[in-house]
């Protein structure tokens, strides 16, 4: 990478990004008016996101969402330019798969990315217990103090876009509470999410936001640099969700992370709420 700091505002706000902006999907509480027998109710979701460290944009982040009555497919596109251009970076995630007693179960996970570095890929498909098979180009060798993997690792794991499909499709009132067993492909971590207070949501002071406090917690496949640790005992990492009233859903509204550059964020700027059987139900600028 360009410099350490870039490599870990990209890391840090990419990351979390995929997991928290898997959070569009309706939660079982909340429902639509005519959910099916399990409780799941189909909606799609278009929402853009931009990407800032220090209140300076970093770049922009496409999500978008179709979750059926069985099945679910969630799709993010991520770019970021830093260093006055000089440092670009680009990724594409899919992943897909089934709901059950709403639960989801992933099938399929794929991650491209490219920078001015280099490219690379990610891709896993899963079977019943977990990670079926995993591929990841390019190929390196592990550093010697990397944390060993073991084939208890992949069982009962979501991919990180999964995996806060998970956390919200619960029957919980609140999306945090809540904690997941995730493997990226490389690393095998969790994530908890724990109520930290209600807030206003920003512009909507009619409206109020729930914001959850992210724990993440390395398991496997990491190095147990200080970046890891920093990240580890963090408690400043936050989601703000806010209720939807026209879709009944809970909406990831802004991400804060803190980083050794400076403190980054997600913050919604545009989203498309649909279902299927009743056309457009929420749109905001």
């Amino acid at each position: 990478m360009v410099q350490v700091s870039s490599r870990r505002v990209r890391v840090c706000v990419v990351g979390l990004a995929a997991a928290a902006l898997a959070a569009l999907v309706p939660l079982s509480p909340f429902a639509t008016a005519a959910p099916t027998p399990d409780g799941v109710s189909p909606v799609r979701v278009d929402a853009s996101y931009k990407i800032s460290l220090n209140g300076f944009s970093l770049g922009t982040f496409q999500f978008k969402s179709d979750v059926g009555r069985t099945r679910y497919t969630l799709d993010t596109d991520v770019e970021i330019s830093a260093l006055l251009g000089v440092f670009k970076w680009k990724g594409v995630t899919h992943t897909s798969g089934s709901l059950k007693a709403k639960t989801p179960k992933p099938a399929d996970f794929r991650f491209n990315y490219e920078s001015s570095i280099r490219s690379g890929s990610v891709a896993m498909g899963f079977d019943k217990e977990g990670i079926e098979r995993v591929s990841v180009l390019p190929a390196t060798m592990e550093a010697p103090d990397t944390v060993p993997l073991t084939p208890a690792h992949l069982k009962g794991v979501f991919d990180p876009l999964s995996a806060i499909l998970a956390i919200t499709h619960s029957d919980a009132s609140s999306p945090c509470g809540r904690k997941i067993p995730i493997f990226d492909g490389k690393q095998r971590f969790d994530i908890a999410l724990r109520f930290a207070r209600e807030e206003p949501v920003v512009g909507r002071p009619d409206e109020t936001a729930v914001v959850c406090r992210v724990k993440y917690t390395p398991i496997a496949g990491y190095r147990p640099t200080e970046e890891t640790r920093q990240l580890a005992t963090s408690n400043d990492i936050e989601i703000a969700f806010r209720m939807v009233p026209a879709a009944k859903l809970m909406l990831p509204q802004s991400v804060a992370v803190p980083t050794p550059a400076g403190s980054a964020r997600i913050d919604l700027e545009r989203v498309s709420i649909e279902l299927p059987e009743r056309g457009q139900v929420a749109s905001a600028d």
